[in-house]
């Protein structure tokens, strides 16, 4: 017995495990969460190069955490590793949130190579679901009793 639970435990604590981990909890889960378990499982995923997880690390420190250049560097990095869904939304921020020319066209750019990519639709149903995934996790937070 004690020899398999060394051999989980390896398994668990390797890159390769936090590489590979699905994030199945909904991207809204993690505002509400930022100092537990989840969000050390969260960071360790993208230590070891988690696409899902640099994703989810740069959402959480853009906008709760307020740390713009930190979320913008983790989206940008999701974003070249492959996730459109980072992409997206690293794209709208650099062209509603920032005001600096270079930046805005730079978010233009992104845009559109995700709307040539035919990708564009799906990212948008990806935000909408978060939208919801918000407003349900705010009223479980607010709910009476």
């Amino acid at each position: 017995m004690q020899a398999m639970c060394k051999v989980f435990l390896g398994a668990a604590s390797s890159d390769t495990v936090y590489k590979r981990a699905t994030m199945y909890k909904p991207l809204a889960h993690f505002l509400s969460h930022l100092n537990g378990p989840e969000r050390r499982f969260l960071e360790r995923c993208a230590e070891v190069g988690n696409v899902d997880a640099i994703f989810q690390q740069g959402f959480v420190d853009y906008f709760p955490l307020g740390l713009r250049d930190k979320g913008m560097e983790l989206l940008a990095r999701a974003f070249a590793e492959g996730s459109v869904e980072a992409g997206y939304l690293c794209a709208m921020l650099l062209m509603y949130h920032h005001e600096d020319e270079e930046e805005v066209q730079m978010g233009v750019q992104m845009m559109e190579d995700i709307r040539i990519s035919g990708q564009l639709e799906s990212c948008s149903k990806f935000f909408s679901g978060i939208s919801k995934d918000v407003v349900v996790l705010l009223l479980e937070m607010y709910a009476p009793g």
